[in-house]
């Protein structure tokens, strides 16, 4: 078969489908995804799904704030299934994060989030059997929420209603053809696909596609695992009840499905080499008992809550753990939408947008220039304020 595109987008993740729904949107019609398996098999469908809005930088804040708002009426704009829950979000830290805390909740505020401190006594009222011994600083994000990253990465696909893109799964890129630049075409096992413009947004994949063009990009791999642990009545957890970000206990949690079920995150275990070909996608049981233990401690009343297994997918980290986005370097055509550190799903919407205006309109609404790709080399890394969770950013 002999197609052109104007847009090739490799990876057929949340940010490339959500790339792409924004092109087409805007009329822009040859848009081709090439995904190496099928949509969201890699990062974008072993997500948590937590959409929050807390976070160290403007710029990041005001993604994730536009990002929840999406959120919000996706499943009326876009069609299909997000899986939005708007359950609200208590964070809970120790002395050395207190500065941390208020400092995000300031910027939130600022940035029009309905976020502010709150007392222990009025996080047990949101949250009945919460224990907050240990925490000296709680907030509550009012409107945060939740979703599901496979079903709104095939909903960006198969939604847009100005034409939807052409979605080619079981079709890796294996070369892109530079012509000394402008770039002339992607390469794939069945064809060659000329076109002036590709987007990097294979996730754990992106540095091979650099590679491909004589660009390093600097991506660490890390496991992410996440536990499900069903609660029997009547000490449920609704759906509607706030998720749980806790630097007492360390872990995170939210509701899940019917309110009988808890998903849980904490640090994992593994410390083999990872392989965004080959990983684990199922979490330990090592990891599964710590992480139960934990949350006995956090929500007592869930302590007699039965595991039920759950999923392990990668994180794929920058290193400052925020993503690149951007014009590669001295590659006309090449566009950089990749690293983003388990802050993905939430931010998609918005960045698939900014990504396209960069296509569309030759600059995003939002500047992104403190996402380039030249800040690594430039010292201009991006840094969370809390002090042993980097990805919380």
């Amino acid at each position: 078969m002999s197609r052109t595109a104007d847009v090739v987008i490799i990876g057929g993740g949340i940010q490339g489908a959500s790339i792409a729904y924004h092109l087409t949107q805007r009329g822009h019609r040859h848009v081709v995804i090439l995904e190496k398996e099928t949509l969201a098999s890699g990062c974008s469908g072993r997500t948590g799904g937590m959409i929050r809005q807390h976070y160290s930088s403007d710029l990041v804040t005001e993604i994730a704030r536009q990002g929840r708002d999406f959120f919000a009426t996706f499943d009326e704009v876009v069609g299909g299934h997000s899986g939005w829950v708007q359950c609200g979000l208590v964070y809970m830290v120790t002395e050395k994060d207190r500065e941390a805390l208020h400092h995000n909740v300031a910027l939130g505020q600022r940035h029009g989030v309905p976020t502010g401190l709150v007392d222990a006594e009025e996080a047990r009222r949101r949250l009945p059997g919460l224990n907050t011994e240990g925490a000296v600083a709680l907030a509550l994000e009012q409107n945060t929420g939740y979703g599901d990253g496979y079903g709104s990465t095939v909903a960006f696909t198969l939604r847009a209603r100005h034409g939807r893109p052409t979605t080619l799964q079981h079709t890796p890129a294996t070369g892109i053809e530079t012509d000394h630049c402008p770039l002339a075409g992607v390469i794939t096992p069945t064809e060659r696909i000329p076109t002036r413009t590709v987007v990097n947004a294979a996730g754990p994949w992106a540095d091979r596609v650099g590679r491909m063009v004589g660009l390093e990009l600097p991506l660490k791999l890390e496991l992410i695992e996440e536990a499900v642990i069903r609660v029997q009545a009547p000490d449920t957890y609704p759906i509607d009840t706030p998720s749980v970000y806790d630097f007492v206990n360390g872990l995170s949690f939210r509701p899940e499905g019917t309110g009988h079920t808890v998903v849980a995150e904490g640090s994992s275990y593994f410390k083999g080499a990872l392989d965004a070909d080959g990983y684990p996608t199922q979490p330990s049981d090592r990891y599964i008992e710590d992480v139960s233990m934990r949350l006995a401690r956090a929500m007592p009343r869930l302590a007699d809550g039965t595991p039920r297994g759950g999923w392990a997918g990668l994180l794929e980290g920058t290193p400052d753990f925020h993503p690149v986005l951007g014009a590669a370097p001295g590659l006309e055509g090449m566009i950089l939408c990749y690293g983003f550190s388990g802050h993905g799903f939430k931010e998609a919407p918005v960045t698939g947008r900014l990504i396209a205006e960069l296509i569309l309109d030759g600059r995003p609404s939002l500047d992104i220039t403190p996402l380039s790709y030249e800040r690594f080399a430039a010292g201009r890394l991006l840094r969370s304020l809390y002090k042993d969770d980097p990805i919380m950013a």
